[in-house]
């Protein structure tokens, strides 16, 4: 195999495994949200009215294109014959968003 296709697999790779990270950020992040959110309101994990809170559906939609990034990213690896991270979520499968209880998934 062309060295120049392993190096430029290994780039694609990292690039994966950046994108699973910002992913990783964002979640966390909106779980800050959900939480300040749940003080505001005085709820509880598992309470639908943090639903509802516009700061939380913001930061869940805030998402949406860095999940898109990897997913294509975990699409690239396939296509490119790269061995594909167990945590980068294909098509039709649980995505990142699930882990923070998103309504969107």
């Amino acid at each position: 195999m062309s060295r120049g296709l392993d190096r430029a697999r290994g780039h694609l790779a990292a690039a994966a495994a950046e994108l699973e990270a910002a992913v990783g950020a964002w979640g966390l992040w909106a779980d800050e949200v959900r939480e300040r959110a749940e003080r505001r309101l005085g709820a509880g994990p598992g309470d639908l009215r943090v639903w509802g809170d516009p700061e939380y559906a913001r930061a869940l939609d805030a998402g949406g294109p860095f999940i898109e990034a990897a997913r294509v990213a975990a699409t690239a690896l396939e296509r490119a014959g790269c061995e594909m991270p167990a945590s980068l979520a294909g098509p039709g499968s649980a995505g990142p968003e699930t882990a923070i209880g998103s309504p969107h998934s």
